[in-house]
This record gives C-alpha cells, structure tokens and sequence, in this order.
C-alpha cells in the first residue's frame, strides 16, 4: 500500500537502519556471545527486463517520443510502428536465417534514437537544455555504449544495475547489486548482524570492512575472528578482527588443530541456506524499489524480518515451554488430582 511507500521515504535509509539495529539488539546474549561471526556475498537482482541493445533503443525511442509530448515539441517522425517492427525482428537474432535482419534492424533502431535525442536537443530552450541535461546524456551513454565499456547501463531506470557473473551454471550472469552480510556462528538459530548493499561490484574482500563499521555504528561489539570464503583473500586484519579463509594446513599444524580449523570452516558453510532462505522467503531475491537507496533498503528490511522471525520462534518457545511446565506442577499436585477425579465437586 501507498501508507509503506510514504513510511520508507520518510525514515529514509537511516530510520530503516535504526530498525535493523534494534532487531539485532533483541538478541543481546547471543550476539555479545558471539567469539567469531561469518559473513558471504550474494547478488540482489533488480526489477529489471534482460537487457539487449534493440530493447534498450526502444525503450529510447519512447522516452524521447513521451518527453517531446510533454515540452510541445513537433517531431518530424515519431517511428513508433517502425521502431516496434524493428524489435521483433532482432527476436532470435543467432539464427542462421535470421542474422542479416537482426543485425540491420538492430543498427537502425540506434541511429532512430540517436536522431530523436539529436531533434530534441535541437529543439529544446535554454530551461528545457538544463532540466533534460542528465537524462540527455544517458540516453546517449545507453544508444552509444560498446560490448567491452567499461560501466555500462542495463536499465534506464535503474541505472546502478551491474552485470555480475557468479559462475553459475544455472544463471551465467545476474542483473542487480552485490549484497554482503555478517551471521552469528552459535548452534541453533542464528542472526544477521551487519548487511549492506554495493551500488558498485567490489571485489569480496573490500565488502568485509563496511559491514564491520556497520556493527560499530549499530552500538555492537566487534568479534575476534571472521570467517570467508577464498574470495576474502587480501588482508588478514581488518579493524582488530581476524580474517580467517580456508588454506592448506601447515606443516606444524598438530591433527587437533588442523580438525578445529576445518570445522570451523564447515560452519561456515550455514551461511548459504541463510542467504537462500532471505532470497525465497524474504523477498531479498528481487529489489522492486526505486532509486539509489532501494538496494539497501530491500537488504536491511530482508534481514530485520530474518531477525525478528527468529525472535519469535524464540517466544514461542518460552511460551510452550511455560505451557507444559504449569501442566506438569499442576497434574504432579495430588489435590488437584483428587479434584479432578472427582469432578471439582
């Protein structure tokens, strides 16, 4: 509803951090308990179509027609039947039969686009020149844009998309944010501590000391170790925190301390079902929210909910637990038992 969307702009990305702090802080003990802590990194997909240059054009094409509507200005071709027609035939463009087409239809929907933000830059006034400047210059960066630059656009919308490739055999590459997140490593349920997200792709070692200066600003306590995968190679101490990835033991390593090691390193393994289950069940996998701040956001309200879900699975367990306790006194009472035998008569 409307009432939420007014809410998140209102506390803004600050108010929804005080939240996610405080979530964190309903579980004191554990987290003040907490010796060493994992963390990983996953990509938090934006609400986005797959981008290919044909769409990205169209998308263009219909900006410019919507934007010359709006100011008044008289086109001299509008190419809204041309430039749809365009579209389809770059569908399935790898096709032998099908290559030559795509491959003009695709060249011509660029010069279309680049001749309606030519006409509009013609056209417009020394106002319009100014209020229209930053749009201007991203149409022209999308219609432009070659396979190898360097900070492409995938999203006119959405501009802070990245492309980023996991190796997965699934899903080659993933349109969105690069999201990092700190865990408690206690037995049982466990709580996230520290969770941002990157408008840019940093490598995996760089996200460690933001999500650390997180904890710091969130009133929590730093732990003494913090375990990665072999994407977190680089510094082995950051913040007084030891950064601990796997590695072949040493020759002096005793057979107790090389079987330590790797289960510590099993542990933390139990941050991927973490990631999984914040991607199914709590909306982490899609950011469907606008602007800069939304990735963030999205992350921080995905794991308050994480958080205050297992607070309540907590409760719930105090309360069955004190269910069955006032059972077991009250039947163990022989004058209860007596009373109720005899109907509380």
């Amino acid at each position: 509803p409307s009432n939420f969307v007014h809410f998140r702009k209102r506390i803004g990305e600050k108010g929804i951090e005080k939240i996610f702090a405080y979530s964190v802080r309903m579980h004191d003990a554990k987290t003040n308990t907490s010796n060493f802590v994992l963390s990983d990194t996953t990509v938090q997909e934006n609400n986005t179509s797959f981008p290919t240059d044909a769409k990205l054009c169209k998308k263009v094409i219909d900006y410019c027609n919507k934007i010359a509507g709006n100011e008044g200005i008289k086109q001299r071709q509008r190419y809204t039947k041309v430039s749809k027609q365009m579209v389809r035939n770059t569908y399935n463009g790898k096709h032998p039969k099908r290559a030559k087409a795509a491959r003009k239809s695709q060249r011509q929907l660029k010069t279309i686009a680049m001749r309606l933000i030519r006409e509009l830059q013609r056209n417009f006034n020394a106002e319009q020149q100014e209020f229209y400047k930053d749009l201007m210059t991203l149409y022209t960066k999308v219609v432009t844009q070659k396979r190898n630059d360097a900070d492409k656009i995938y999203s006119i919308h959405k501009p802070f998309t990245r492309c980023i490739a996991k190796g997965k055999a699934h899903s080659q590459y993933e349109f969105g944010n690069k999201v990092g997140l700190i865990t408690t490593a206690n037995k049982g349920k466990k709580i996230i501590l520290g969770i941002k997200a990157f408008l840019q792709t940093p490598y995996d070692g760089h996200t460690i000391e933001p999500l650390l200066e997180q904890m710091e600003t969130g009133g929590q306590k730093l732990p003494k170790e913090l375990l990665y995968d072999r994407g977190g190679r680089g510094k082995s101490e950051i913040k007084g925190v030891k950064i601990s990835i796997p590695s072949t033991p040493r020759k002096k390593d005793t057979a107790y301390q090389k079987q330590t090691k790797r289960k510590k390193f099993r542990t933390r393994a139990a941050i991927e079902p973490i990631i999984g289950h914040l991607k199914t069940d709590f909306r982490l996998a899609k950011n469907y929210f606008m602007g800069e701040t939304g990735p963030q956001i999205n992350a921080l309200l995905a794991a308050t909910a994480w958080n205050m879900k297992k607070m309540m699975e907590l409760l719930k367990q105090k309360i069955i637990f004190l269910f069955y306790k006032i059972q077991i006194m009250l039947f163990s009472n022989p004058v209860f038992k007596y009373k109720l035998n005899s109907g509380f008569c």
